[in-house]
């Protein structure tokens, strides 16, 4: 146990390293004015993703950006690279609000897909473990949801396959995906604003703020391999 501890860590260290530098690395480079307009100008580039200065223009973006974003989490690209994208577009608050709506999304065609035509995938590659979180989910739906949400680095589709194999409740299992998908979206989109803003403060709170998340999360509850696999 204390080895597979270890590798965890040590997993979860490399991670986080790796990624303060390539936010960090991205932020140094786009922080030169000549580097920002040196292909092409990203501000303008970012306010023309935005959907530039009119409202309805502002909002089709941000529809776009949901209905895409739920889209590409639904095909199992992990929702933490929408939320960089959406903190890269719109900013460190808006785009942890629109990629925690697209999140829900994207989780929620796959609830309804493993409900329904693909709960064989979970049940094949959970087996007897399907069993023991259908107990638990019986217990406290919401609780367990949250509780693998919040594990950073996680495997957010087989959850959400796992929770509509299980027959999860549909209000817990949106509830506990809401609070528990909305620190790691903040760290990232706060991430993505923080790069492509060249805002070194930014990349250095993502940081704080993860590093944070990773070992509380180890205090409050230990490292369980099996949530890993989870999630």
């Amino acid at each position: 146990m204390g080895l597979k501890t270890d590798k965890f860590l040590l997993k979860d260290i490399l991670l986080i390293a790796a990624l303060v530098i390539f936010f960090t690395a991205m932020a140094f480079v786009l922080e030169q004015p000549g580097i920002r307009s040196i292909v092409f100008d990203i501000d303008t580039l970012r306010l023309l993703l935005q959907g530039g200065d009119a409202a309805p223009n502002r909002l089709f973006s941000a529809l776009a950006f949901l209905l895409a974003g739920g889209a590409v989490i639904a095909a199992g690209v992990p929702r933490l690279w929408i939320s960089a994208a959406g903190g890269i577009i719109y900013g460190a608050f808006m785009g942890t609000l629109l990629s925690v709506l697209a999140s829900l999304i994207g989780a929620s065609v796959l609830y309804l897909a493993g409900k329904t035509i693909l709960s064989h995938i979970a049940q094949r590659r959970l087996g007897e473990t399907m069993k023991i979180w259908q107990g638990r989910f019986q217990d406290n739906a919401f609780w367990w949801v949250l509780y693998g949400r919040l594990f950073p680095f996680s495997n957010s589709t087989l959850m959400n396959l796992l929770c509509g194999s299980c027959l999860v409740p549909y209000t817990p299992f949106m509830l506990g995906s809401l609070v528990g998908f909305i620190p790691l979206a903040v760290i990232f989109a706060t991430f993505g604003s923080g790069g492509i803003q060249g805002n070194l403060s930014q990349i250095a709170l993502a940081s704080a703020l993860l590093i944070i998340s990773v070992f509380s999360r180890r205090l409050l509850t230990g490292t369980s391999g099996e949530a890993r696999n989870l999630h």
